[in-house]
């Protein structure tokens, strides 16, 4: 999927910018020992190879985290990214995170129009943040991943809700 910034007025040859090749940012959401999906072993292991995948390939990581939360990241999660240079830990104040993964993204320099997400809950605080940067990015492209993301409700058809949004993939 080719997706371009258009930089200044007019859409010339010179003034639009295609990002279609820039890394995506892995978000890894809420993947603290309150929330109940989080405790599946095989999730955390979905979620590491996510983590270390990323991680060969270079790209930025952002934890998101609730704000004053009784918990945080697993921190064998986050001793992953010990050493490696592009992550970071943002807090939310409500369930979608869209604002402080965009606020990461420029304080640290990543390119905030590709992600791919994994996390908790998927039919919650991963659908609220996609669709907050979706909403706030206009070109950007979303990549879900099914297999490192779960959750609290048990719905097995959580991908169904992400059907129709067209800067989104259930990969």
């Amino acid at each position: 999927m080719s997706t371009t910034t258009q930089i200044g007025g007019n859409a010339s040859p010179a003034s639009v910018m295609d990002n279609s090749d820039e890394p995506p940012v892995l978000v890894v959401m809420d993947m603290m020992l309150e929330f109940k999906a989080s405790r599946d072993p095989e999730l955390q292991a979905a979620v590491a190879a996510e983590i270390r995948g990323a991680m060969e390939r270079n790209e930025a990581i952002i934890f998101v985290e609730y704000a004053g939360s009784n918990s945080a990241t697993y921190r064998e999660l986050i001793d992953l990214v010990q050493g490696y240079k592009l992550w970071c830990v943002v807090e939310k104040e409500n369930d979608g995170g869209a604002a402080e993964i965009f606020e990461a993204c420029m304080d640290e320099g990543y390119w905030p129009e590709n992600f791919r997400i994994v996390g908790v809950n998927a039919d919650g605080c991963v659908f609220a943040t996609v669709e907050g940067l979706c909403a706030k990015l206009r070109n950007c492209h979303i990549d879900v991943v099914r297999n490192a993301c779960g959750t609290d409700s048990g719905w097995a058809n959580w991908p169904n809700k992400y059907a129709g949004m067209k800067k989104v993939s259930v990969v």
